[in-house]
């Protein structure tokens, strides 16, 4: 078998107007005899891939757990909508 890519999704990237994450299964990614990967992608502008990372599937469970810890610390940190409160200003656009 050669490499072989199956995209699993492919969703909207937060904060772009055309950016995409999208996810895929590849077989043999490296050759004849190499494990499966997950490949995760990110296109800026919905077209090829401005980054992307292969996860070995033995990783997969880890780095799940690792990412929703990251979202925990993310939500444990004071944040602001910067534009929850610019109607309402008094300096800036809300006049």
């Amino acid at each position: 078998m050669s490499k072989q890519t199956v995209e699993i999704t492919k969703l909207n990237l937060a904060h772009t107007k055309n950016g995409t994450i999208s996810v895929a299964h590849i077989e043999e990614p490296y050759g004849e005899f190499s494990s499966p990967v997950v490949s995760i992608g990110i296109s800026l502008g919905g077209g090829e891939n401005d980054w992307k990372v292969h996860i070995p599937y033995e990783n997969l469970d880890d780095v799940m757990k690792a990412l929703e810890e990251a979202r925990r610390v993310c939500e444990e940190m004071p944040h602001h909508d910067k534009h929850t409160k610019d109607l309402g200003a008094e300096t800036g656009g809300g006049q």
